[in-house]
């Protein structure tokens, strides 16, 4: 893809399970789609949102309506972390002064890093922004879903 991605965080992710989504997102989904950039989802963020069944059903069911087959919507990838990501998340948590209690955040923050550049979808931007100030060479802006 070409353009700076779209990262949701789990504020993100919730609000993509909403049925219809809300306006913001929709828009924010939509401006992706048309420059081409990836929305990418860390799986960590999945394991915060996939809490109960009902709402493990709700991820699912909106992740598989955003895949790669439906031409008229961005596909939705989550992406896994395997060890380069996790030395990343660690990276990140240490140049921040953070704790563990940021790791869902930071790995919003390390897949960003992957990129140089992102747009992370989120209800914390101050928390974002405090972690992404450990990776200076990336740029990152903080969008609301809602």
């Amino acid at each position: 893809m070409t353009g700076a991605p779209l990262i949701l965080d789990a504020d993100g992710l919730d609000a993509l399970t909403e049925q219809p989504p809300p306006d913001r997102l929709r828009a924010l989904l939509a401006e992706a789609w048309e420059r081409k950039s990836d929305v990418l989802v860390p799986a960590l963020v999945c394991a915060e949102c996939c809490r109960g069944a009902g709402r493990t059903r709700a991820v699912e069911a909106s992740l598989a309506r955003h895949r790669d087959s439906r031409a008229a919507r961005p596909a939705v990838r989550v992406v896994p972390t395997d060890f380069d990501m996790a030395r990343r998340v660690g990276s990140v948590l240490h140049g921040a002064g953070a704790d563990t209690k940021d790791v869902v955040d930071a790995h919003a923050i390390a897949v960003a890093s992957m990129h140089g550049r992102a747009v992370v979808v989120t209800a914390d931007p101050d928390d974002i922004l405090r972690l992404a100030a450990a990776m200076p060479a990336v740029r990152i802006v903080t969008r609301s879903a809602r």
